[in-house]
């Protein structure tokens, strides 16, 4: 019989989100096995196969095979038995779900007979494993959301009518048929009593799963039919053992025996019917409970580490009470928060004395040391000598004495800055560094930072350490000189004593106690050629468990892998003797050997190649992701290349033709085709062995090396192996970007912010992927290659494209200064290959466009769009969709630059057009409408911009695809409370305004950017309603979470301040609003430009402020100085302008007779308004999630979506670049 997990349905990943998806688990009863149990004997048909998935398309569907003979569960050992089947149920669940990336997804079981008290059991000792060391065994009893429950008996049973039916279905034809292949079903050898007619398994059982039945919900099924027994019918579960009355729970009765009740003969069967619609039921709210439950369970655990619980049972999910997690407002400290390094044992050994002098060190006296300053404590020590470990194994004992711990992987700048955002993120601010670093300095109790890795010399480590005083800082470093940093001390760590290295050796070998006097002299001598260190004995550990070799005979492998090393160049960077790294690299040799022994096993070959790549790639945090989604991307590539649909015979060979002149792509074997197909379990095969190996620390998700491993897979290769495995590491990052995306979620986004380390490394080792003597090519000679070289456009193809997916991946993850390199060397070889007019040039110079904006090349951005638009208007006609787009992104283009004419003119031609050409209802021409409706809104039009938002907010809601809550209908709601708020319409603008703050803060959280400009209009209708101190308060709070999740330079944190300066100069706190003014003037002109009407308005605030204090001379002066920059660019029609001579004017007026200034001027600049509001509108519709300037309006996938690439970077369209 099958035992353990079987696939009988894989979901789909590309078809349904990660966030929607169950998987469901059968458990079958005695006397059959996980397929037979399911299926229907006349039609053969396997209802969780062949039906289930097509009424529910996101569950993977898994069968559990074990041993189910009577001798489990009637004899007197039963109980041991059980408990067995039970744990190891657990374990290999857990396993099976780690493997498919799985973990945290909830679980639904399906159970018949005695298959459902091993569940039970399973989930009893499953809820009890909350344990440092056991705790990953917690994820069923947490994942669980639903047990449907076949004829398990729960309470009364009778023995002799399950033995009889074993005597009788054991000469039925249907277990003859599989009897000599169906070894575990036996007779028993020896019957309990007769009169054993209430055996206590099953209600004991029952007993100790009781307080656990709320926490799911539970489908109870008996059955309607006795079974025949010999010349008697029976129930061999009767209904009241088969469904006990428990509140809050389902039963129903299946119309079969006992044995047939899960055997279903087709979709239309009444019996399918009701256990189907359940289980839909069930899937569809399992998803947001279990993430919620999950979030409970974590701060659960972290409590129980501190000993703030003591006993399990205090801690209780109810499934019947239970809701999706409602938008929280995060208090400070209200959480705690334990992230340790990766990679920790749950066996650590010895360093006892060294522990002891740490907590000696932060906790002299038993207390936290309470000295002034920074708590600083450096440990330092070659490569392999076990510094993570040691400083997460204090961390680890001493959870009860902080309120939290944080890591910071300081190995680069990227993966520094990608912990602070980790951080942010699971402090429930935005993922930022300046949220991070934020929230670690609000913390007032004892608590420590765990900085890992900082071995670079020039990492500037003090900025890493956080203000305040409450902080403990633990620093592991191979550098030496970082020890004075440490104002608690330093020490050195070594190897390990003998005697340590000794148990670590023997421990990992796992060779039994007790040890005798040959197996620990052999020992010792392996310990004392490893040089004790910590990393190189847990090799050579392992190496002897798997088999490699007797611990005895060890020495002479590791000899003649140490020979075989040779004279290769070894990674002596970090200041350790080339003979230690000679010593340590021969361990993971010998490992490499177990591996290569069989290179026809193809997980052991793929295991090698893995290797070789994650060499070349950043050594933590490297993404499964990267893998399962090459292998996807790939599949699909193969399988478009081989379907004939709607290509006719001469696409055909030319396709041909050019795949034949196409050169290999160097990829890994697990990226290449066996028949036609690629298996995507190959790479959970590969990584399962780098782990049995101890290679590689895998959770599920990510991959993480320890660094001499990340070398010693690099330093191993010779010179033309390191080139061309840095050629497919790289070939292996670009397969897993789509360009253009296949969709654009956050899990995307999420994606690319993990891939930016590996991305830079593998780039840092291979270099550009277009060398530079061919981007240096141009003329005479670049055609000449084009002609004589048939495969040299082929190649320059795949090279764009590689530079292409380079410069999004970083643009949208907003390292502009690195994707404009990348997207530079597009628009040129593009000009080169295709000409200046091709429609893929003009993409990628749209895309160059979008990240100067975001670097603050702005004349540069427009040059380039007014190319575009140019281009296009001549080839494809002024009413081209392709056209009007890129029309709409130049107007708003001409609109952040402060070319408010120019604006003007261009978006009412576009949107003129796009209604005749598009259509009003067409999403380009409203997003054009709504930019318009701010323009106008600038020129003081303002009646004209309410008409334009009004209909566009009507359309949107009018739309399915739209919607009240969608986030671009919210945009076009906060741009019409703008309009009526310039028409005084105060009441109405407050209401809408507060709809949207409070749907923003629902959709996209409190910090999020966008949030924070609704909570910027809110408090602008506040000022204008007089209600100060509402404004101020909110203005206030929104500053500062600006500052956490942009910066204090950033444009829309100087807005804030240009509105808080308001309210304090209505609230006659006017030293306070020059004092901030100034200070938004000093930093808004670099970024803007001195003649940028951001600027002339504010020189324009700045006069009024100095009217309200009675300094007219200097309001005379920044008004001559406002209209100066205003004819630089806006010139004197603008209202601006005109409010700017209007001042002046009355000023020089009333200095001319002497009089004192008219109190219309002072009203004047009390109450002006105009221009900040629509400042701000526009600005607010062209910023990404990170908050980042960008240009062309945002697109979205659906209203729970989070911004994503702009249109005006379509970076992505550039893929499928014809070969010449």
């Amino acid at each position: 019989m099958p035992l353990g997990f079987h696939s009988l349905n894989d979901v789909r990943h590309e078809t349904t989100s990660e966030h929607e998806l169950v998987d469901i688990v059968a458990v079958h009863d005695l006397y059959e096995d996980s397929f037979e149990a399911w299926t229907h004997p006349e039609t053969g048909a396997l209802w969780l196969r062949d039906f289930l998935p097509d009424h529910i398309r996101a569950a993977r569907v898994l069968a559990y095979g074990y041993d189910s003979s009577a001798l489990s569960f009637f004899t007197s050992d039963a109980p041991e038995r059980v408990q067995r089947l039970a744990e190891s149920l657990v374990q290999e669940l857990r396993a099976n779900r780690q493997f498919a990336g799985s973990l945290r997804r909830p679980i639904i079981f399906v159970c018949h007979g005695m298959g459902g008290v091993i569940v039970k059991k399973s989930l009893i000792y499953s809820s009890s494993r909350t344990a440092p060391k056991v705790s990953h065994l917690w994820d069923q009893f947490v994942s669980t959301f639903a047990v449907v429950f076949f004829g398990t008996p729960h309470g009364h049973i009778v023995t002799s009518n399950w033995l009889d039916f074993e005597t009788h279905a054991s000469t039925s034809s249907s277990l003859s048929r599989r009897s000599s292949s169906f070894s575990p079903l036996r007779r028993l050898t020896r019957r309990p009593d007769e009169g054993d007619t209430d055996p206590q398994l099953p209600r004991l059982v029952d007993m100790d799963f009781a307080p656990l039945v709320k926490q799911f919900h539970i489908l109870y099924l008996w059955e309607e039919r006795p079974t025949r027994l010999g010349d008697r019918w029976e129930f061999l579960v009767p209904p009241h053992s088969a469904a006990p009355a428990i509140d809050n729970t389902e039963s129903a009765g299946i119309h079969a025996t006992h044995s047939q009740m899960t055997k279903f003969q087709s979709r239309e069967s009444s019996d399918y019917r009701t256990v189907i619609a359940a289980l839909s039921a069930y899937c569809e709210k399992a998803p947001a409970i279990i993430s919620n439950r999950w979030k409970r369970a974590d701060r659960h655990l972290i409590q129980l580490r501190i000993g703030e619980i003591q006993e399990i049972g205090g801690f209780t999910f109810d499934c019947h009470v239970e809701e999706r997690e409602p938008v929280q407002h995060h208090k400070r400290n209200a959480q705690r928060h334990f992230y340790l390094p990766e990679g920790r044992t749950s066996t650590y050994i010895g360093r006892e004395d060294i522990l002891k002098s740490l907590s000696r060190s932060f906790f002299p006296g038993g207390s936290p040391v309470s000295k002034d300053g920074h708590k600083s404590f450096v440990v330092f020590g070659m490569g392999g000598c076990g510094k993570t470990e040691l400083c997460s194994k204090f961390a680890s004992d001493n959870q009860h004495q902080y309120t939290a711990i944080f890591t910071i992987h300081a190995a680069s700048n990227e993966t520094i800055k990608e912990s602070y955002s980790r951080i942010g993120e699971l402090a429930g601010l935005q993922p930022t560094e300046n949220a991070g670093r934020h929230f670690l300095t609000q913390q007032t109790e004892p608590w420590l930072l765990i900085i890992d890795n900082a071995d670079d010399g020039t990492l500037p480590l003090r900025s890493l350490f956080p203000s305040g005083n409450s902080a403990h800082i633990l620093v592991t470093t191979r550098n030496r000189d970082f020890s004075r940093e440490g104002t608690l001390g330093s020490l050195e760590l070594k190897g390990l004593r003998e005697d340590e290295a000794v148990q670590l050796l023997l421990t990992k070998a796992d060779i039994p106690l007790p040890w005798d006097d040959p197996i620990t002299k052999a020992a010792s001598r392996i310990t004392k050629a490893l040089g004790y260190l910590a990393l190189a004995l847990i090799q050579a550990g392992t190496c002897v468990y798997r088999g490699v070799c007797k611990l005895g005979s060890y020495l002479d492998i590791h000899s003649e892998a140490r020979q075989r090393l040779g004279k290769k160049e070894l990674s002596t960077s970090q200041g350790q003797t080339g003979n230690t790294i000679a010593t340590v690299y021969s361990t993971f040799d010998v490992s490499l050997g177990l591996l290569l022994k069989n290179p026809i096993e193809t997980s052991r070959q793929d295991a090698s190649d893995l290797l070789s790549i994650f060499g070349f790639f950043h050594f933590e945090f490297i993404p499964l992701d990267i893998f399962s989604r090459a292998v996807i991307k790939r599949d699909a590539e193969l399988k478009s290349g081989s379907s004939p649909q709607d290509r006719t015979w001469t696409s055909t060979i030319i396709q041909e033709v050019f795949r034949r002149m196409s050169p290999p792509v160097p990829l890994p074997g697990f990226l290449k085709p066996i028949d036609g197909k690629l298996d995507k379990y190959r790479i959970n095969w590969a990584l399962a062995e780098l782990q049995s190996l101890s290679f590689i620390r895998f959770d599920g998700k990510y991959v993480s090396l320890h660094p001499l491993i990340h070398d010693w897979a690099r330093d191993r290769l010779s010179s033309s192996e390191r080139h061309l495995w840095s050629s497919i590491a790289l070939n292996t990052l670009m397969s897993s970007i789509s360009l253009p995306p296949e969709s654009s979620s956050e899990k995307d986004g999420n994606f690319h912010r993990d891939l930016i380390p590996h991305l830079d490394h593998c780039l840092s080792e291979h270099g550009a992927p277009l060398r530079e003597e061919i981007r240096a090519m141009w003329g005479l000679r670049f055609q000449i290659a084009k002609v004589c070289q048939p495969t040299f456009l082929l190649i320059v193809r795949d090279q764009i494209q590689q530079h292409a997916k380079c410069g999004y991946v970083f643009a949208e993850r907003g390292h502009f200064g690195k994707s404009a390199q990348h997207l530079e060397i597009v628009r040129d070889m593009l000009i080169k290959v295709l000409g200046y007019r091709d429609e893929k040039t003009m993409t990628a110079m749209l895309g160059l466009a979008g990240v100067y904006w975001g670097l603050g090349r702005l004349e540069e951005a427009i040059a380039l769009q007014q190319t575009v638009v140019s281009n296009r208007s001549q080839l494809l006609g002024l009413t081209h969709e392709s056209t009007l787009q890129a029309m709409d992104q130049l107007g708003k283009s001409y609109w952040l630059h402060g070319q408010y004419r120019e604006a003007l003119e261009l978006q009412q031609t576009t949107a003129d057009q796009m209604r005749r050409t598009l259509g009003v209802k067409n999403p380009q021409t409203l997003a054009a409408l709504d930019n318009l409706g701010v323009t106008l809104g600038a020129w003081r039009k303002f009646e004209d911009s309410f008409q334009v938002h009004n209909e566009v907010l009507a359309a949107r809601l009018d739309m399915e695809s739209f919607g009240k809550s969608h986030l671009d209908t919210l945009t076009t709601k906060a741009n019409l409370a703008m309009a009526l708020l310039d028409l005084g319409k105060t009441d109405q603008a407050k209401d809408i305004m507060t709809e949207v703050y409070q749907e923003r803060q629902k959709q996209l959280g409190k910090e999020h950017p966008w949030t924070l400009w609704a909570l910027c209009y809110l408090a602008k209708v506040d000022l204008e309603m007089g209600r100060y101190q509402q404004a101020e308060d909110l203005l206030t709070w929104g500053i500062e979470a600006g500052v956490r999740s942009l910066n204090e330079d950033h444009l829309g944190v100087l807005m804030g301040c240009g509105h808080l300066a308001q309210v304090y100069a209505r609230t006659d706190r006017l030293e306070e609003a020059e004092r901030l003014t100034l200070d938004i003037i000093r930093k808004i002109q670099p970024s803007r430009g001195t003649a940028h009407p951001d600027c002339v308005y504010a020189f324009l605030k700045l006069a009024q402020l100095y009217v309200l204090k009675g300094e007219h001379d200097k309001a005379i002066q920044y008004c001559e100085v406002g209209l100066e920059r205003a004819d630089m660019r806006i010139t004197r029609e603008h209202p601006l302008a005109r409010d700017l001579e209007q001042l002046l004017d009355q000023l020089r007026a009333a200095g001319t007779t002497g009089d004192s200034v008219d109190s219309d001027v002072t009203t004047l600049a009390e109450s002006r308004r105009e221009s900040e509001t629509t400042s701000l509108r526009a600005l607010s519709t062209c910023y990404d999630r990170d908050g980042t300037l960008i240009e062309g309006e945002p697109t979205r996938s659906g209203p729970n979506q989070e911004m994503v690439e702009p249109r005006g970077t379509p970076v992505e369209n550039i893929e499928g670049l014809p070969p010449g």
